[in-house]
């Protein structure tokens, strides 16, 4: 082999090693990428299963609520218990026969 073809095969082969620089060099970019990719995908399925876990919690709430709201009364019976206990024209006779009777029993004892 002569100089001159020598000379020729160390520059391929350093155009070579060049080239697979260039390549290993694209190839960490493409890496880091996917790997800031995998961060992102991380932090998206966390929130997708925070945000499930929450929509699951609403639903049982909203089923209590929808229970506590069958329980409730309702408007008439509301009315009608508070008419039953304001009722003051059934009350009044006897409130008037306590109060009668406090103070018979309370006026012997201020009059001595």
């Amino acid at each position: 082999m002569s100089n001159k073809e020598e000379g020729e095969n160390v520059k391929e082969f350093m155009e070579l090693l060049m080239e697979l620089k260039i390549s290993i060099t694209q190839l960490t970019a493409k890496v880091d990428q996917l790997t800031d990719m995998k961060n992102v995908l991380e932090e998206t399925k966390k929130i997708g299963n925070e945000t499930a876990y929450r929509s699951f919690e609403n639903e049982k709430d909203i089923d209590h609520l929808l229970k506590k709201v069958a329980e409730k009364a309702s408007k008439e019976d509301v009315n009608r218990i508070v008419e039953e206990k304001d009722n003051w024209r059934r009350t009044f006779p006897s409130w008037v026969a306590v109060a009668i009777a406090a103070i018979a029993l309370i006026l012997p004892f201020l009059t001595n």
